[in-house]
């Protein structure tokens, strides 16, 4: 059996306090997330319950993109030397752009694994890893999911694991409060 805890990079204190909550307090426009496959959206994603959540998207031309991008490059380069150290192969070239995921009582995405190279307008190619920023802990439920190891990440903590079929990952429930996280892939 595969010891799959030493593929993931569990960080904390990544993201500071006030950004975090910069980032929550930001009046957002935000859409009900869908679910998309490497073709497009589903077109079943509600009937098959896949995901339950809102999202906007951070790009370039937002306040937090280029503190994010740097926090994405800091957590990538610790988890090469990790990988490094522990004679693993992981080099980052470059980041997508940032999704905000807001997560209401009730709110959860079901297991999958990401594939990004057409959905949600990203073209870069298939990501090396997911990253995955936790932007508050002041909920139930909520729990973070990938490969059988459960975490309920800290606020300003950061989480990155392999993009491939070994890593299927969910967010359980929310059973009280709102939960907001960011992910990004790394490619």
């Amino acid at each position: 059996m595969m010891n799959y805890f030493r593929w993931i990079g569990h960080y904390e204190n990544v993201l500071s306090q006030e950004l975090c909550n910069a980032i929550i307090e930001e009046d957002f426009n935000y859409n009900e997330s869908t679910y998309s496959t490497h073709e497009g959206q589903s077109p079943n994603w509600k009937e098959n319950k896949r995901v339950k959540m809102d999202e906007v998207w951070i790009r370039k031309d937002n306040v937090f993109y280029e503190e994010l991008k740097a926090c994405s490059s800091d957590v990538a380069e610790k988890y090469s030397e990790e990988m490094i150290r522990n004679k693993r192969i992981f080099s980052a070239q470059k980041t997508t752009d940032f999704r905000v995921n807001k997560y209401d009582v009730g709110g959860f995405m079901a297991k999958h694994t990401d594939n990004i190279h057409h959905s949600h307008g990203q073209t870069y190619g298939f990501p090396q890893a997911s990253l995955l920023f936790f932007l508050n802990d002041d909920y139930d439920g909520g729990d973070f999911i990938v490969s059988n190891c459960h975490y309920k990440p800290k606020k300003g903590s950061a989480i990155i694991f392999p993009s491939n079929f070994m890593f299927p990952h969910k967010v359980v429930e929310v059973t009280k409060g709102q939960r907001w996280s960011i992910v990004s892939w790394i490619m």
